[in-house]
């Protein structure tokens, strides 16, 4: 009896958000996880039969750092981003060929119909070298210009090849490369590749599957999630320095894809099985949702 209630609990939602875009991006640390990688993908192969379209960006941070050493190179990092010389270039293809293959297995072993891509294909992504930048080190509140070295920022969007597979029933697996106009290769944060691409298609749902519970007021204790937040409130954290290494660039990401025009945004634990099933069809949610501060009012 209990099953039927979850499943006349789902139904609502099975019929509001059927041929919706969702974009999903999943973490370095699910990838590496083989539970949690299949539960995340038997997820996902649910989402796509029951007509939703789902299209998923990953990342693989803890895999690079690791290979980095593995080869001898040193991981660097200011304030949550990576700096990407040519060696961590290198390391990188290498790496996220390998995660993404991965996901696609997982993803194909669940009845789903995956296709691997990075921003290069179809032009997805269209990037440009970042320029040097002043950076504040959180750790030692020292400010100084930072060369990021191959990493690159988004500069377009053109989602028709996604949109395409999507309509075909295909699950799009991306991994966060693009290049410049002059065919250079330039790493880029997967949260900026998802938050992009979810802005362009102006997606329903906007979810980001990582190691942490969501946005946390102590970063010790994982019952003071915040089980909202609107942009000005998180916007205030990362001011006020409440907001720390990688949670501030994904903040951002997070925080201009609402202002382009995504509904919904999720910050969710994807180490916990079915995570992404609860968070979409149940009426608990497991993370943290972000919203534009006019939804608040709704």
């Amino acid at each position: 009896m209990e099953d039927v209630k979850v499943l006349l609990q789902a139904l609502p939602y099975l019929r509001r958000y059927r041929d919706k875009v969702f974009v999903v991006k999943v973490g370095g640390e699910i990838a590496n996880t083989p539970d949690a990688l299949d539960a995340f993908a038997e997820d996902v192969a649910m989402i796509a039969q029951v007509g939703i379209r789902i299209l998923v960006v990953h990342g693989g941070g803890p895999q690079l750092d690791e290979a980095m050493k593995q080869f001898g190179v040193t991981p660097e990092k200011i304030a949550g981003r990576r700096i990407t010389d040519d060696k961590t270039l290198e390391v990188a293809k290498m790496v996220w060929g390998s995660i993404n293959t991965d996901i696609l297995a997982a993803l194909q072993k669940h009845g789903a119909r995956p296709v691997g891509l990075n921003g290069l294909d179809g032009e997805v992504i269209m990037a440009e070298k970042r320029p040097p930048k002043k950076v504040t080190d959180p750790a030692t509140g020292k400010t100084e210009e930072v060369d990021f070295g191959n990493v690159g920022d988004v500069k377009d969007v053109n989602p028709a090849l996604l949109r395409t597979l999507m309509e075909n029933r295909y699950v799009p697996v991306i991994s966060p490369l693009a290049a410049d106009t002059e065919g250079r290769v330039l790493n880029i944060n997967a949260d900026t590749i998802a938050c992009a691409l979810a802005s362009e298609m102006q997606v329903e749902k906007l979810i980001i599957l990582s190691n942490t519970e969501g946005v946390l007021k102590d970063v010790n204790d994982a019952a003071s999630r915040f089980s909202y937040l609107t942009i000005s409130q998180a916007e205030k954290m990362i001011s006020q320095g409440e907001a720390s290494g990688g949670m501030v660039p994904k903040l951002q990401s997070v925080i201009e894809a609402l202002r382009g025009g995504v509904k919904r945004a999720y910050l969710i634990n994807g180490l916990r099985a079915h995570a992404l099933l609860k968070e979409i069809f149940t009426r608990g949610g497991t993370g943290t949702m972000l919203i534009d501060d006019t939804a608040e009012k709704d």
